[in-house]
């Protein structure tokens, strides 16, 4: 089942080659060379990885749920493992991206790497297909886990749907075929316009025994709940088990964070969804984040339109002004920018409006306004970045009425959620806060 964290030996019926810890150097194909695992296909400037969850992108055409883990970002990540020898998976990426490279780490188990590897992009998810990259993946029978094959283009192509095709012979994939990760360096293309996410989801693991998580949308801003529900026909809000405050990404995706109301806890996590809409990839992270065994992850679906409410919260101003009270503290990741600037979007401001009508209703609340950054860029540059930020929050906020003491304050890559190791991790840490002083 999906968001079980299981080794493949376990949560597979294909037979299972014993795995090895040593670290196998490949030898160059014509495109690509191998190297030691890393987060980036390169060593010059940092790119997006825009075939990951992180950057929006999801499988379109799976009848199974463990593509996800081929691009979930998580360094440890077991990726996929199929039966027989060849292995298909088309991505709808939210917007036209720029592609520079692509990379492909060896499966953790030994004798299943495939021994080739095709990528094609199009502009349909029906194509027509162009080949942008057809190679061995050199030493596939011997490579150990965690080795990337990375393979820069010769020149940069521009796709919506990417198709990868992982293959071997009959005789070379007895234990069937089986890849850790799949990238696609380059520069992400921007959806359309803002994602439209409200509904009702259910999930199988993450959100209670129910499973059934209520969101609702303004602008990029996302707030809702997951709750136990009285059975199933109808569904109902029997008892609110924690909030959802988060806020669609320019990807498509949506940054949130789960505050469980029992234990006043909260939880950083993603929310990523098919081009229909009807599936929905969830991932909270735990601990450091760093490791498949500290990241809980589920397949979802939704169920539809809803008119439920979260209202048994109990808190004026729904899920923020519950996450303030409780924690003390508010993720607004709803609240978004231009790139490397303090401009703020456009569809950051109802997010920002109804910041501001909370804090009318608290008038004696002191508030931080705090500014964030990954560790991307120099120190300087971000610590200036995240102060000209929080400013830019606070003077509209100012500007929209509000009296409350507000003070605006840049942490620039000082405070992370969770380490910068990754790009789902680094866009986490990519945030502006609240804080009840």
């Amino acid at each position: 089942m999906a968001g079980c964290h299981r080794k493949h030996d376990e949560a597979n019926s294909v037979p299972v080659a014993p795995a090895t810890a040593a670290s196998v150097d490949a030898a160059p194909a014509d495109a690509a060379s191998a190297a030691p695992a890393s987060d980036t296909a390169a060593n010059d400037a940092p790119q997006t990885d825009v075939a990951s969850l992180s950057a929006g992108a999801f499988a379109v055409g799976q009848n199974d749920t463990d593509w996800f883990r081929l691009v979930d970002g998580v360094p440890d990540s077991p990726g996929i493992q199929a039966n027989g020898n060849h292995y298909e998976l088309v991505l709808a990426l939210p917007g036209d991206a720029q592609i520079n490279s692509l990379a492909f780490v060896s499966s953790p188990q030994l004798k299943v790497t495939p021994h080739h590897v095709k990528v094609e992009t199009a502009a349909s998810a029906n194509g027509p297909w162009s080949t942008a990259y057809d190679a061995d993946f050199p030493g596939a029978d011997t490579v150990g886990p965690g080795v990337v094959l990375r393979a820069p283009l010769q020149q940069p192509v521009t796709a919506r749907f990417l198709r990868l095709t992982l293959s071997s012979t009959p005789d070379e994939a007895p234990y069937g075929i089986g890849l850790s990760r799949f990238s696609a360096y380059g520069t992400p293309g921007a959806a359309a316009s803002v994602r439209q996410v409200a509904g009702l989801y259910h999930f199988p693991l993450n959100f209670g025994s129910s499973g059934y998580v209520l969101l609702e949308q303004n602008g990029a801003g996302v707030e809702g709940c997951y709750f136990e529900s009285q059975g199933s026909d109808p569904i109902r809000v029997a008892q609110v088990l924690g909030t959802i405050v988060g806020g669609v990404d320019q990807g498509g995706y949506l940054r949130l964070t789960r505050n469980e109301q029992q234990s006043n806890t909260s939880m950083p996590g993603i929310m990523v969804f098919s081009p229909d809409g009807k599936q929905v990839f969830s991932a909270l992270f735990k601990a450091d984040a760093h490791t498949f065994s500290s990241v809980a992850e589920s397949a979802g679906e939704r169920v539809g339109p809803s008119r439920l409410t979260c209202d048994s919260t109990g808190q004026a101003g729904g899920a923020v002004a519950s996450q303030l009270e409780q924690t003390g503290h508010v993720q607004l990741y709803g609240v978004n920018f231009d790139l490397d600037k303090s401009t703020l979007r456009a569809d950051a401001k109802p997010v920002l409006d109804r910041v501001a009508a909370l804090l009318k209703q608290h008038a004696d609340w002191k508030i931080e306004v705090g500014g964030h950054t990954d560790s991307t860029g120099g120190d300087a540059h971000n610590m200036a970045l995240s102060q000209a930020r929080a400013e830019a929050v606070a003077e509209y906020l100012k500007g929209a009425g509000v009296t409350n003491s507000l003070t605006a304050k840049g942490y620039g890559s000082t405070q992370p959620l969770v380490p910068n190791t990754s790009d789902v991790l680094r866009a986490q840490n990519r945030r502006v806060e609240l804080v009840k002083q």
